[in-house]
């Protein structure tokens, strides 16, 4: 495969994340879709799902399909990541790097994520990685990263190729004796019938595994999918919590960041200027314990009122909690 060029690469890399499910007896390919559906908005998805049997987990990576419109078929060498890659090398950092753009796949025990940034931030994230081993993935086997509608038109591509070849082996049977055709026909009819039973079965049993395993699935998604975007704004997760349903977090964030990355965050989350000018802090829910408060600056006062304590009016202005001292 020709190597993508620079525009192509930041398009395919720039939005695709990684994650890890426990596996379970429903359907994996199904959950795996379900939690990329959630922390990437989109139902249209190009997915790369792989099981470990040995580790118990099933790996995956994801991006939205219109990440590759311009790029008819998409292999990763950042596969070598996943451990069922016959190229795989255990722990550690897989590196890919472009002109514009790097990625790196973190995998440590059952857990993986992809980090994705320029040269530069990404040269200052490696140099902090320094308990985990460095692979560069270029010259590694690729493995294809294939959309939801050309899973499911492989798949009944084959089963129709399986059909068709079941339908000439009773035709000719047919042929060679009427009697007997009929009454494998009749067995063939009943045994269908079974299948079609035990299919209907499972298909019933994977639902309700799913059911089951999704509240933690869109837990991790979230958490996974807010990761990803501090991680892009150059910012950190300082304080997280999730108690009976009920999700706290403060972010530290760079003071650049639009209204666009607020707003991703959920429509409850507030934003305050930190004590350095530098930074943002982004909330959500009652301040955690150990977490220092950010005054907000009020608005100047009207020559009618005198300035309230805690506002930025005046030298003498300090916070409530020392007015009253």
């Amino acid at each position: 495969m020709s190597p993508l060029s620079p525009a192509n690469f930041d398009s395919a890399y720039s939005s695709m994340i990684a994650g890890a499910i426990p596996l379970h007896s429903g359907d994996v390919d199904k959950t795996v879709f379900m939690v990329a559906q959630d922390v990437l908005g989109t139902a249209r998805l190009h997915l790369l799902v792989t099981t470990d049997a040995g580790s118990g987990m099933a790996y995956y990576f994801a991006a939205p399909s219109a990440s590759f419109t311009s790029i008819p078929t998409f292999a990763t060498p950042l596969a070598v990541a996943l451990p069922t890659h016959p190229q795989h090398q255990g722990d550690g950092v897989y590196f890919l790097q472009d002109v514009n753009l790097a990625v790196a796949v973190e995998k440590t025990r059952d857990q993986i994520r992809v980090i994705a940034n320029t040269n530069e931030v990404m040269a200052e994230w490696l140099a902090d990685q320094r308990d985990l081993p460095l692979y560069r993935v270029e010259g590694n086997d690729a493995w294809s990263m294939e959309s939801i509608p050309g899973a499911y038109r492989r798949l009944a591509d084959g089963i129709s190729l399986r059909t068709a070849k079941y339908s000439s082996l009773v035709a000719g049977v047919a042929l060679m004796t009427y009697f007997v055709a009929s009454v494998g026909m009749s067995a063939m009819a009943a045994s269908a019938d079974r299948s079609d039973q035990s299919h209907m079965t499972a298909i019933n049993d994977a639902v309700t595994k799913i059911d089951f395993v999704s509240p933690l699935s869109q837990q991790v998604a979230r958490l996974q999918k807010m990761s990803a975007l501090v991680v892009r704004a150059g910012g950190w997760i300082d304080e997280y919590e999730i108690k009976k349903g009920d999700e706290r977090f403060v972010l530290m964030m760079p003071a650049w960041i639009t209204k666009d990355y607020i707003d991703a965050l959920g429509a409850r989350v507030q934003a305050d200027q930190a004590d350095d000018g530098n930074l943002v802090r982004v909330s959500l829910g009652a301040p955690l314990p150990g977490t220092s408060p950010v005054y907000r600056v009020a608005a100047a006062p009207s020559a009618n009122h005198a300035a309230p304590v805690g506002t930025a009016s005046g030298a003498a202005s300090q916070p409530a909690m020392e007015s009253e001292k």
